[in-house]
């Protein structure tokens, strides 16, 4: 029984990250380094966090304290999530100069490719959370019996713990990409407070658990808010890529065979600039 149920916790709360990264990012060299060093920078965000709380413990078993802990923790990783897209922009411009250097013309990276590249940092904090408060706890599990909590008699703690995990990794890979599409329009009122209130609003929920069957509520309500942060974020991805493609397609069709043309004037030979997407191709090659 202990060995069952440690199986079913564990690919309860984490198949569905597995099967995204398996089909989405593993065939892709650079984006499962990409992965590893995002997943890096994740867990030492969050032993951080748990660093400055540590002298505080153990704290008192009312929601309180539990309410500051969210908020400091939840703008912790906020202000870290800021931190990751300032080195995500440095990346692309040495990737893309790297590109430009080896085929000597500028090139760039198609929209789908920033949405794999976001989708990869959202997977790396999603699979660090996990780690970090489900499946380093799931070996409890493998005994004879299972946990209760007294304000939660209807689910054990390990089925609340894997269905809550479950539900934050929609929130935080959706909240990943929805902020990375903002800030890489300029558009803080996108990129900036909805990934900060969802994130928030997710920890919040869990706090409902301190009240007697509170957790009968919160449990739904995190798996409710992380099917909705991923179907508004699948949203936005489809939504950008394809108006973004039929922008380049446009633009292509409007300018074909000007970025391979050369016109001589006065003597002099020039290449005229090529249209957006010409050299995507070649980048791409680096991602893959």
């Amino acid at each position: 029984m202990g060995a069952a149920a440690f199986f079913g916790y564990l690919f309860l709360s984490g198949s569905p990250l597995a099967t995204v990264y398996i089909f989405c990012l593993a065939r892709k060299s650079f984006l499962v380094l990409l992965s590893l060093a995002s997943a890096f920078y994740w867990l030492v965000t969050l032993f951080l966090i748990s660093a400055l709380f540590r002298g505080f413990t153990p704290l008192s078993p009312s929601i309180g304290p539990y309410i500051g802990l969210v908020l400091v923790a939840v703008l912790i990783q906020e202000a870290s999530r800021f931190l990751l897209w300032r080195f995500h922009k440095l990346s692309l411009r040495a990737l893309e100069f790297v590109s430009g250097l080896q085929e000597h013309a500028g090139s760039e990276l198609l929209p789908n490719d920033h949405f794999s590249l976001s989708l990869t940092h959202g997977l790396a904090h999603s699979i660090v959370h996990t780690l970090f408060f489900c499946i380093s706890w799931l070996p409890l599990s493998l005994g004879d019996g299972t946990i209760y909590t007294a304000s939660c008699p209807q689910m054990s703690y390990y089925l609340v713990c894997s269905l809550t995990t479950l539900g934050f990794s929609g929130i935080l890979t959706g909240a990943m990409v929805i902020a990375f599409e903002g800030m890489e329009r300029q558009d803080w009122k996108r990129g900036g407070a909805p990934p900060v209130v969802l994130h928030l609003l997710g920890g919040l929920f869990t706090l409902i658990n301190f009240s007697q069957g509170g957790c009968v509520v919160s449990v739904p309500l995190v798996l409710a808010e992380g099917i909705f942060v991923s179907v508004f974020a699948g949203k936005v991805w489809w939504r950008c890529t394809d108006s973004r493609e039929q922008q380049r397609r446009r633009y292509s069709s409007n300018h074909h065979g000007v970025s391979e043309s050369a016109h001589t004037v006065d003597g002099d030979v020039t290449r005229s600039p090529r249209a957006p997407g010409a050299g995507a191709a070649t980048l791409q090659q680096h991602l893959e």
